[in-house]
């Protein structure tokens, strides 16, 4: 029955909230993974072998892991322990500790970064890494994102 206005009750389908949110976690992590593994990451004789070949990207959606991945001699990626989860989609991404020295400099060395420069020529793919995870957990058609129903149209 139409209400006062004329308007139908308009009922919101929260289960697909769920799997919109898993859908962007991949996304995000997706792109997090080209970042870790296109670094080009300096090994020198200061550095030694594999202290800092060692990366890794781990998502999660709320408090539950829901992906990982890793590269060179890493064999698993931990939560750092200062990084705080709620309620929301977190991605993370890097190298073990030694890198924040190469990455950002020290009195006694310049910086070399070798992550940043591959996550600022990355981002602006971002919103494809989102759009094709999307598509593969099925929350949008590919005729659909094609139209531009729901993604924008690429601009040339």
């Amino acid at each position: 029955m139409a209400g006062a206005s004329g308007a139908r009750r308009i009922e919101l389908n929260r289960a697909a909230f769920a799997e919109i949110e898993l859908a962007v976690a991949d996304g995000l992590f997706e792109l997090a993974k080209q970042v870790v593994l296109g670094a080009e990451v300096p090994d020198a004789a200061p550095y030694g072998q594999g202290l800092i070949e060692g990366g890794g990207v781990i998502s999660y959606v709320g408090k539950k892991r829901v992906g990982m991945a890793v590269t060179g001699g890493a064999t698993a990626v931990k939560k750092p322990r200062r990084a705080k989860l709620g309620k929301t989609i977190t991605v993370i991404g890097g190298f073990g500790f030694p890198s924040r020295f190469v990455e950002t400099g020290t009195s006694r060395m310049a910086a070399q970064p070798f992550l940043t420069p591959e996550l600022m020529s990355d981002l602006p793919e971002a919103e494809g890494f989102v759009k094709l995870a999307c598509i593969k957990h099925k929350v949008i058609g590919s005729a659909r994102a094609a139209r531009g129903d729901v993604f924008r149209k690429a601009t040339p």
